[in-house]
This record gives C-alpha cells, structure tokens and sequence, in this order.
C-alpha cells in the first residue's frame, strides 16, 4: 500500500517528477521551433545553463518549492536534445551522413551515461556511502563544462526552416531503398516498391536575404510534415518510437524509486546500493547491443515487424520481473536486459526511418516523435503517478508498464501476420501470371 512507503518518495515522486514531466511536455514545440530561428547554438548554451540551475535546486536542504522551480529547468534541458541533433543537421550538407552521426550521437549520450553512472558507483564504494553533495556538484561543473563547449562549438549560417538559402525547387526523392539479403554465394539486392518513399518536389519559398517569414515557415513545417508521413511504413515506425519512448521515460525516471521502494519493503537497511552500476551497464551493454545490431545487413521492411513486436512483448516480460521479485538483485538484472532490449529497437526504428526521410526532415520527424512520447509520459505521470485517475504504488506502475509494452509487441505482431500473408498473396499472384 501507499502508506507503507515514506511519504519523501512519495512526494518526489508525485509533486517533484510530475513538474518536470509537464516542462518537458510544454516546452519542446517550443524549444524546436526557438532552436531552428535562433540557429542553434544559443539553445545549446543555455541548455548547459539549465543543466546547471536543475542540479544547483537540490543543493543542500531545498525547499519543495525550489525543487519544483529546478524541474522546470530540467524541462527546458531534456527537451533541448532535439537542438543536439538538429545543429548535427545543419551542419552537414549530405543527408548520406544523417545516419552515422545520429548513431554517434546516441553513441555518445549512452558513452556519457555509463561514465557518469560508473564513475558515481565508484566514488559511492570508495566512500563507503553515497556522497550526493559532492556528486550534485560534480554535476554542476560537468553542465559549465559543456555550457563553455557548446560557446566554442562554430556558429550555424543555416537552419532548416527560418533561415534557409536555398531558394531553387528541389526534387527530395531519395534514391531507391534497397533491402539487401546475403546469401552463401553471393550477395542478394531485391527491392520493395511499396517500401519505396513517395516522390515530391517541394519548392522553398524564402526572402532575398535567405530568411522566411513565420507564414512560409509554418507553410513548409506542414508540407514536410505531410511528406513525411505520407509514407505507411514511416507511420508504423514512429507511432512505435514514440509509444515506446513514452514508457521508457517513465521507466527510467522512476526506477530509482522503485529500488527505494522495494528495499523498504523488505525493511533491508544494510543493503548496498548498486544503482549506478546497474545504469552504467545499462547503458554500456545497451551501447554495444545498438551499434551490433546496426551492423546487421537484413530485410528489415520484412523482418521488422517482427522484430520489434517480439521485442516489445519480451521487454514487457521483463518489466513484469520487476513487479513480480523482491529481490534487488533480480530487479537490477532486469533494468539492464529492458534497456539493452529497448536500445536496440530503438536503433532499427531510427535507422529505418532515417532511410526514407527527405533531407530537412528529419529534425521534425524527431521533435514531433518525442512530443508525442512526452504527451504519453505526461498523460502517464497525470493518470498513473499522480493518481488522478488510477491510484496504485510505485511497483504497480511496473506492472502497467509491461502490460503497456506486451500491448505495442500485440499489435506489431497483427501487423507482421498481415504484412506476411499479403506479401504471400502476391508471390502466388505473380508466380500464376509467369
């Protein structure tokens, strides 16, 4: 029951986490459209510096109040990940690129959460005790430390939708998509036309001096966005990154307090914490599962399917450990096997609809996913955390979150049956008429 669990958490958890689950849900339309007129650059410094006001609220003995206010910041510091990638964009003119480096950049955010996790058990096992002022001030100096690189990083002339120089009408067909399968012998190329991109050309209306109006910006968002996800296969594969977005954030805010929560249960008061080594493995062996998988030649307009339907039911099952064990050990191996299991799903879906996106887009494609993942983890942390419309404990919430993920699995799977007896349907087709 609630009551058992102190009321700290509990508050935390409730009036805490929730303020800045509603920060990253307000602000990251905002923050997407600021970051494209503003170039960049300046949202990356102030990132950094709201990076840093969300670690200084918790300095000491803070207020409820102040906490809250941190929150805020930290909104404005978790929805700026898409300035991240969309100043990695537009400083590159061959969309051939915008896969490797997307894949580096999440390479690099995964690198910098093992270190930092590893680095946090280390300091807590030397010490024989958590050291969390020190840890929240080490924090502090890494955020001016990236605050003062992002100041040295070059300046953008371009950005994507407000200050654009390119005023010809250009053709945003991407070359064919081609799915390759190996063979013993030799490579095999076979191509899907219906996994094909829709051909449109898209004219770029802008002023003499390169910049556009809020009107011609606003026009060119909507017809992007159209472009965009005029493709099925694109929607099938965004509506999964975003639902499944959506509950990892909540996974991932939350299972801190799970692991209090469950050690308070089993009144366990000479237990040493391990929750830093279990994020930085986390991470590490989430890193290393993405970049092996992105490795992997396949058909993945045939097999994805089915790969991130299984996947999907099979990180459910393992969020269903969480709720079913009282045994922290346990608890932290199944953290671990989810975010190595979401990472690389995550990785096939990015790739995938990275493939098939037009130049520009695929910053849009990104901020509307995570705006779409935040209003889940928003619409979550109303119904579920605050209990405005189901009241349950911490573990209980694990509990949805797997019948949540074994739901996304469900439903991809009707999709790979559907897409394997149609595509069975035409072979049989065409084999008839030869």
């Amino acid at each position: 029951m609630l009551t058992e669990f102190p009321k700290l958490f509990v508050q935390t958890s409730r009036d805490v986490y929730a303020v800045g689950a509603y920060s990253c849900f307000a602000l990251i339309i905002i923050v997407f459209l600021i970051t494209d007129y503003l170039k960049y650059k300046p949202v990356l410094i102030m990132d950094g510096i709201c990076g840093v006001m969300a670690y200084g609220s918790i300095v000491g003995h803070p207020s409820l109040l102040r906490m809250q206010i941190g929150q805020v910041f930290y909104g404005f510091f978790f929805s700026s990940e898409v300035a991240y990638f969309g100043y990695l964009y537009a400083m590159t003119d061959d969309k051939r690129y915008y896969q490797k480096i997307t894949g580096q950049a999440r390479a690099a955010c995964l690198s910098g959460k093992f270190l930092s996790s590893f680095f946090a058990q280390l300091v807590s096992l030397v010490n024989g005790s958590v050291p969390y002022v020190e840890l929240v001030y080490i924090s502090i100096f890494g955020m001016l430390f990236s605050t003062v690189w992002a100041y040295m990083m070059p300046n953008v002339t371009n950005s994507i939708y407000f200050h654009n120089e390119k005023s010809e009408t250009t053709d945003d067909t991407l070359p064919p998509v081609k799915n390759h399968t190996s063979s013993p012998n030799e490579p095999k190329t076979t191509e899907n036309i219906e996994s094909q991109p829709s051909q449109t050309k898209i004219t770029k209306d802008i002023n003499k001096d390169g910049d556009r109006t809020l009107g011609q910006v606003l026009l060119y968002l909507q017809k992007d966005f159209k472009r965009s996800y005029s493709d099925p296969y694109v929607r099938k594969l965004c509506l999964w990154w975003a639902f499944a977005f959506g509950a990892y954030v909540q996974v991932y805010t939350y299972i801190n307090i799970l692991y209090t929560y469950v050690l308070n249960l089993n009144e366990d008061t000479h237990f040493t914490l391990y929750n830093g080594a279990a994020e930085s493995l986390n991470t590490l062996i989430g890193a290393i599962a993405a970049y092996s998988i992105g490795k992997l030649e396949l058909n993945w307009f045939k097999v994805g399917d089915l790969f991130l339907g299984i996947g999907s039911i099979l990180a459910g099952v393992v969020l269903l450990g969480c709720f079913f064990t009282r045994t922290m050990w346990f608890i932290y191996a199944f953290y671990i096997i989810y975010g190595c299991i979401y990472q690389t799903m995550l990785t096939v879906a990015e790739s995938e609809v990275a493939k098939r996106l037009s130049r520009d887009s695929y910053g849009l494609v990104f901020g509307f996913n995570s705006f779409i993942a935040l209003f889940l983890h928003t619409l979550m942390t109303y119904g579920i955390v605050q209990g405005n419309i189901i009241s349950v404990s911490t573990i209980q919430q694990f509990l949805i979150y797997a019948v949540y993920y074994i739901c996304i699995g469900a439903v991809i799977l009707i999709f790979a049956v559907k897409n394997y007896f149609s595509s069975s349907a035409t072979d049989s087709i065409i084999e008839c008429k030869l």
